[in-house]
């Protein structure tokens, strides 16, 4: 997976507004449909981009949004993955953070939600996505 050298705001909203078209309409069940994902690679790189958004959420803020758009975008071209999961509510943060559109924030957490309670991981899946959802959370409410 390769990233742009510079990352600037503009870049971050044309981002954020191609997820925002395609998670608008979003279901979980259409998101329990895909095919498992099965390359290893495709594995491997949606593990590497987890393990970056925990990161780049307190280092670089403005990566988040490339990382879990790439994270969603790979597992609608290449199958779902428990990291699937995690990239879908870290686009659903992103888009908090960047965008003023609470009604896809909420809908975004809604199906991200349904997809953990379904996940036989769903306590690991929980704990780490806990600290992105309650600063959610506390921007949603101030």
């Amino acid at each position: 997976e390769v990233f742009p050298l510079e990352i600037n705001l503009p870049l971050v909203l044309n981002e954020l507004s191609l997820i925002q078209t395609a998670l608008r309409d979003i279901t979980s069940n259409q998101i329990k449909l895909l095919a498992p994902m099965t390359d290893r690679n495709k594995l491997n790189a949606m593990k590497f981009l987890n393990m970056l958004c925990m990161y780049s959420n307190i280092s670089k803020p403005m990566l988040l949004p490339l990382l879990s758009c790439r994270m969603v975008r790979l597992s609608m071209e290449y199958g779902f993955c428990d990291d699937s999961i995690v990239g879908l509510a870290t686009a659903g943060v992103s888009v908090a953070y960047f965008t003023d559109d609470i009604q896809l924030v909420s809908h975004i957490g809604k199906v991200s939600e349904s997809l953990i309670e379904e996940s036989p991981k769903k306590h690991v899946l929980r704990s780490r996505l806990c600290r992105e959802l309650v600063t959610v959370l506390k921007m949603i409410t101030e």
